[in-house]
């Protein structure tokens, strides 16, 4: 009986993890930090493969290596052995991981990618490459342990399950922290920068519209075999449940592949043309404190300003092995 369960569970949970499943004002930078879209922004991490490798000495093994790296960040001493995320420290309040661009004091996280499906039923809102890309909307170009750890650093909290008992699905015990999503890039219509949240480009096919905005919570993925999930599976955004994901939306809206009334799909009539180039701002979801340092309910942070993206994304990655 006990092994019917378990098996019975095991393709309950692969089933959903494969079919069907207010922002910061800009401040000035610093004249000696070059910023972000001011170079040209190159993709794919080839000289990053070796961070997922399990044998890589400075990669995570565990959900704790993460505080590790993220305190030698704060330290300014950051892990230099194989594997390890590259960090660089660009001035008191912004690091860079690998790709990813984290300001701690905006609580803002900045990443490359492009327009990845422009029609389609969709699982996710973004992967990295290699990812399930046939049923997501964007293609980012960072590895997952990269972005964990920015959040990390932005102070953030993944969730926290109880899986003391393996003959029964994990229960969730607490949320990880609330984001906001956000992409900026160069209309193609105008010409001019433009700066959306990621709801725009997803169609309800319940509502036959955009949803308002989703709650998205910092998840965490999980560690098999001594790598990061995500990292193997590619799993960033996910509009459905997959444990696997950095990040997942939280609410019920149903399998694409069972109903045509059901999940998501790509917003045709709104996304701009596929391999657009953007940037994907996760961020913090807070309340903004008044002149007194009270936080007034419902109070939500302004908008930031959208910036030009400077050059156009190719995706050059070597297959994943």
């Amino acid at each position: 009986m006990r092994v019917r369960l378990a098996a019975a569970m095991a393709l309950t949970l692969l089933a959903g993890c494969t079919k069907g499943r207010d922002p910061y004002p800009n401040a000035p930078v610093d004249a000696a930090v070059r910023p972000v879209d001011a170079a040209p922004l190159t993709v794919v991490d080839r000289g990053l493969q070796a961070a997922g490798s399990p044998s890589a000495a400075g990669a995570p093994k565990a959900p704790g290596d993460f505080e590790k790296l993220s305190k030698a960040a704060e330290q300014g001493t950051p892990v230099k052995q194989a594997g390890a995320p590259p960090i660089e420290r660009l001035d008191a309040h912004r690091v860079r991981v690998g790709k990813v661009l984290v300001d701690r004091t905006r609580g803002r996280l900045e990443v490359p990618g492009r327009v990845n499906m422009t029609e389609g039923i969709l699982e996710y809102f973004a992967v990295s490459t290699n990812g399930k890309l046939h049923e997501s909307v964007l293609e980012v170009f960072a590895e997952p342990s990269h972005i964990h750890l920015g959040l990390i650093l932005m102070g953030l909290e993944t969730a926290r399950w109880d899986r003391s008992d393996p003959m029964k699905p994990p229960k969730l015990l607490a949320r990880g922290g609330e984001l906001r999503v956000f992409v900026e890039f160069t209309d193609p219509k105008t010409g001019k920068p433009a700066r959306l949240p990621a709801e725009t480009w997803l169609y309800n096919r319940q509502k036959r519209a955009s949803p308002p905005p989703l709650a998205w919570f910092f998840h965490g993925s999980t560690f098999w075999n001594g790598r990061y999930t995500a990292d193997s599976d590619r799993s960033l955004l996910a509009l459905i449940p997959d444990e696997t994901a950095v990040i997942m939306t939280d609410g019920e809206f149903g399998n694409p592949y069972q109903g045509d009334g059901l999940g998501f799909e790509v917003h045709t009539a709104v996304i701009p043309p596929k391999d657009t180039a953007l940037v994907m701002t996760l961020e913090k979801h807070t309340l903004v404190p008044d002149a007194k340092g009270r936080t007034l309910p419902g109070s939500k942070l302004p908008m930031v300003a959208p910036r030009p993206i400077a050059t156009p994304l190719k995706s050059t990655a070597p297959p994943a092995k």
